[in-house]
């Protein structure tokens, strides 16, 4: 479907909230459903009703591929509205969000696809301009240890669109979406909330929900959905945010950076950025969510195992709801490369290409060999590495099929240095 997406759309204020601990915590769970805007109007809700036999949804999106299957749940791309999460034995045994006796919700056995769409009429005639607040719930239903080492995680997005003409497949003016962004698996089933408050400026005649995932399949991308709504907010918008401080520490082979926030709302996201060149230049490390609106200190953090040989600087840009931003004061850390690490920068394999960055501490030569789950040898490589950091991207890769690898690198004397599974 094509979608017309104007600069109209840069003005409206949309503030997205994922209640969680970022990046590889477990998220916080607040098992009432929570309101973003007070006073609210529930304009459509979804929370998929009760039941206790497996069913599929008319307001499920099929059009990518996603199939409802009521019998097993082994391949990816297969759903269904069920009463409990654990559709498989490794999943978390939970209840849906709601509450309601044998109340079901969405689960899906994910895949890169869109899998939800809904069209919101007004009941009256039009939606008028102002504020209106779109949420949902969401679980990682993986328990941890799932495709150990390095399972997939959902990234879960959600958008809000709206159109001025009351029929039609064109015209579509799209918000600024809401995402969670590798939802973490978690000790205890977890629902974090997702969502924003956005700000209409014209009539509208419908509004559309979108929510799409935005992992390959594999291993690990497996969620569950619930408790969706769309609802007016006549309290209307946020305060600004105020930073309290940033510390960046040494914390095993990594760096944790840590900031606090002492009021914030009408803040859309913070992006943390690093340079290894005194401040020259900065590079974008990760973009984290907001944990909500706000008038206590609120807390973050995120690790970067991969610094740099030396001193990295750390900075946090906040970037408002319309666009404006600022930044952090600056964290420095000196690294110092006592050890050879290596890591991968990207798994699963995408493009046939592996990504590895390696910390050395002089000028030394490694082997890269990978090999497939019987032990065959698939592609090898003989490589010169500077000493401090670098990156090499095995490009010469043949066309792999679905499935695991081993990769292995071993230093010029034969001393295994890294050895760990790939997934394609």
């Amino acid at each position: 479907m094509q979608e017309k997406i104007t600069s109209t759309a840069r003005i409206f204020n949309f503030r997205i909230v994922v209640l969680s601990i970022l990046l590889g915590g477990l998220f916080s769970l607040q098992t009432k459903a929570q309101n973003f805007c007070a006073n609210e109007l529930v304009i459509y809700s979804e929370n998929f009703g009760g039941g206790t036999s497996a069913t599929g949804s008319p307001e499920v999106d099929v059009t990518g591929g996603l199939i409802f299957q009521p019998a097993d749940f082994l391949n990816d791309g297969y759903y269904r509205v069920v009463n409990n999460t654990q559709q498989r034995g490794e999943w978390h045994s939970a209840p849906d969000h709601t509450g309601n006796n044998d109340g079901k919700m969405l689960v899906v056995n994910g895949t890169n696809q869109t899998f939800f769409r809904k069209e919101i009429t007004s009941t009256t005639s039009n939606f008028l301009p102002g504020s209106y607040g779109a949420s949902l719930f969401l679980m990682n239903v993986n328990t941890p240890g799932t495709c150990s080492p390095n399972p997939l995680l959902p990234t879960i997005t959600f958008m809000v669109e709206y159109n001025t003409s009351a029929t039609g497949t064109t015209g579509w003016v799209s918000l600024q979406s809401s995402t969670a962004n590798a939802v973490a698996q978690s000790a205890t089933p977890t629902w974090i909330q997702l969502g924003g408050v956005f700000d209409l400026p014209v009539i509208a005649a419908r509004i559309r929900l979108t929510l799409s995932d935005g992992v390959v399949s594999g291993c690990g991308n497996d969620f569950a959905i619930d408790d969706i709504k769309f609802a007016t907010c006549p309290a209307g918008g946020p305060l600004p945010v105020q930073f309290l401080k940033i510390t960046a520490t040494e914390k095993g082979a990594g760096v944790a950076v840590n900031w606090s926030t002492a009021s914030e709302s009408n803040n859309r996201y913070f992006s943390v950025e690093r340079s290894i060149d005194q401040g020259n230049s900065w590079t974008l490390l990760n973009t984290v969510n907001t944990s909500g609106n706000s008038n206590l200190q609120k807390d973050y953090n995120i690790y970067d195992p991969k610094p740099a040989a030396g001193a990295n600087f750390y900075r946090v840009k906040q970037v408002d709801i319309d666009g404006n931003f600022k930044y952090s004061s600056t964290a420095k850390v000196n690294i110092k490369a006592d050890k050879t690490a290596i890591s991968i920068l990207q798994n699963p394999i995408v493009n046939n290409t592996i990504t590895i960055d390696f910390v050395t501490t002089s000028n030394t030569y490694m082997f890269i060999r990978l090999l497939d789950v019987t032990g065959k040898l698939v592609a090898t490589e003989k490589l010169a590495v500077a000493k401090g950091s670098s990156r090499h991207t095995m490009q010469s890769l043949p066309n792999l099929g679905k499935g695991m690898y081993i990769i292995a690198i071993s230093d010029e004397n034969g001393n295994l240095l890294y050895n760990n599974k790939l997934m394609k």
